[in-house]
Parts: C-alpha cells; sequence; structure tokens
C-alpha cells in the first residue's frame, strides 16, 4: 500500500459559515486539489487548528471534505472544541492529529475542503489539512 498526500490551510473569520481552505502556505493559488490517479480510497485527514479566542466562551469547529472525487457525498469532521473564561489575548490549538475516514474516491476529481467555525464567534479558526489517499 502507497499513501499519497495532498494539503490545504487557511483561516475561517466568520461564524457558521463555509470557508474553502485554498491555499498551501506561500503558494497562493496552488490549483484544485484533485484525487492522485490510481487512488482508490480517503484512508484519513491529518488536522491542526488554532482559534485566537476574541470572546470568553465555548468554541467549536469542523472540517468539511466536498466534490467529484467523494461519490458517496460530502463528509464533515469535528476537529476542535472547549472553552475560554478570557476574551483577550488567549488562544486554543490542537496539535496535528490523525482522523481515520476509509472513504471511497474517484481518481482525478476534485476535493473541496472547507473549514469552519460554529457555535460563538471566537474571531478567526486556521486550519491545516491534509488528506491521506492510498493506492
Amino acid at each position: 500500500m502507497t499513501k499519497l498526500y495532498r494539503s490545504r490551510e487557511g483561516e475561517a473569520s466568520s461564524v457558521d459559515t463555509k470557508t474553502q481552505l485554498t491555499t498551501l502556505g506561500s503558494e497562493t493559488d496552488p490549483g484544485p486539489l484533485l484525487v492522485p490517479a490510481g487512488a482508490t480510497r480517503l484512508l484519513g485527514i491529518i488536522v491542526a487548528a488554532c482559534m485566537n479566542m476574541a470572546a470568553a466562551t465555548g468554541f467549536s469547529a469542523f472540517v468539511r471534505l466536498e466534490g467529484a472525487g467523494l461519490p458517496k457525498g460530502p463528509e464533515t469532521v469535528a476537529v476542535l472544541a472547549g472553552g475560554g473564561a478570557v476574551a483577550t489575548g488567549g488562544n486554543a490549538s490542537i496539535p496535528a492529529q490523525y482522523v481515520p475516514l476509509d472513504l471511497e474516491v474517484t481518481p482525478s476529481n476534485e476535493v473541496l475542503i472547507f473549514g469552519e467555525m460554529v457555535g460563538t464567534d471566537v474571531g478567526q479558526v486556521s486550519f491545516g489539512v491534509t488528506l491521506v489517499f492510498e493506492k
């Protein structure tokens, strides 16, 4: 089994709004994220996220996967949740973690990655997401 990796990152700054993750660090226009030719499954995602805590409240965040590269339809993964008692200068983060998925894919078709801050607007959520494909 060979593993192939495709990554995107970005920030969500509005609550309850899907924000497409379209950049890759210094690559501001890396093009569409396509399922690699010959890939058979999306084994999982590696995700890291952080919030800047502009409000003293509970918070959570999702990663959404959509597009023709996922023939069974979209998937949503909860990736961050917690709360803060102070609204100034704090942040919340998760180290990179692997979330197993085992999803069917359609090679050479696009997968769109979205980050979403949900619940209360805490300012901004930054996401780094890597898709792990099996070939």
